[in-house]
């Protein structure tokens, strides 16, 4: 199933929904975080308002990606102690959403591979005082194209921009086989 994402004014913003949920939320979900099945998604609201958290503070956080040949480890850091544990909220909520394919950001082209692929990737999080360093790996290479352009144009882009990059679709990596 592919999808072509739209950017939207900002993370608050409301596409139009053929099935709208019925379940009262505190704020409507922007279209590129649409899942498969929202009402069946207890966590989703959940994450998201951690995602927002982060992106706001955006200005607060450090990340260096290193690339192996058979993934990433990236470094994400801040001086902000809340910040800090957000980041490290963030990622245990990713990697729990990554092993179950509880997909999020379905209409972002590279979010809904990453979940296609979900079983093909390994994700181990180290807490460290000020953050995080996640270790993400595959032995599909093309699972690790995957990786590789999630750790740099989706999730580096949004910390080092913010909202006006996370409105964004993000490309699937050049060479990605269709």
């Amino acid at each position: 199933m592919a999808a072509v994402a739209t950017p939207l004014p900002g993370l608050l913003a409301c596409g139009q929904r053929q099935n709208p949920s019925p379940v009262a939320q505190p704020q409507c979900l922007p279209d590129w975080m649409l899942t498969p099945n929202d009402v069946a998604d207890a966590d989703l609201m959940r994450d998201i308002s951690v995602i927002r958290d982060l992106l706001i503070h955006h200005q607060d956080i450090v990340r260096t990606v290193e690339h192996f040949s058979y993934g990433i480890r990236a470094t994400t850091t801040s001086s902000n102690l809340d910040v800090a544990e957000r980041i490290r909220t963030h990622a245990e909520q990713m990697k729990s959403r990554l092993q179950r394919g509880a997909a999020i950001r379905q209409l972002d082209p590279l979010f809904a591979e990453i979940f296609a692929h979900h079983q093909q990737i390994d994700l181990q999080i180290e807490h460290l005082p000020d953050g995080i360093r996640v270790n993400e790996t595959s032995s599909d290479p093309v699972t690790v194209m995957l990786i590789r352009q999630h750790a740099v144009r989706a999730v580096s882009e949004f910390a080092a921009t913010g909202m006006s990059r996370a409105i964004q679709p993000t490309p699937l990596p050049d060479g990605y086989p269709r």
